[in-house]
């Protein structure tokens, strides 16, 4: 029996009542019918698994931009306090006894 043999003879209630694997073509073919049910759950399983890591992947992506606006923060505020004015500022505001040198710095050959 061919598949549009089988198509013909079967009826709305043998495919319901679960009848239509009775049939000797579904005997016979039962160990590909298992292969392909088994490869489909496979597929579902795959299909689940690539959401989960493009979720991961998106998450982290967010993390790095957050990361890196962070970085630039702490960076902008890491050059403000660095530079020489701020800090000439911050000494005088503590009446520290450390002043700026006024002689400019001298390469020794």
């Amino acid at each position: 029996m061919n598949w549009q043999e089988l198509i013909h003879s079967v009826s709305l209630q043998e495919v319901l009542s679960g009848n239509i694997f009775r049939r000797g073509f579904f005997r016979r073919q039962y160990k590909l019918i298992a292969l392909v049910a088994l490869l489909l759950f496979i597929y579902i399983y795959n299909g689940f698994q690539c959401d989960s890591q493009q979720r991961r992947i998106r998450q982290l992506q967010q993390q790095i931009t957050e990361a890196r606006y962070e970085l630039l923060d702490i960076s902008a505020e890491y050059t403000t306090k660095t530079r020489p004015s701020n800090i000439a500022g911050q000494l005088s505001l503590h009446n520290s006894k450390i002043t700026e040198s006024t002689t400019p710095p001298v390469m020794i050959k």
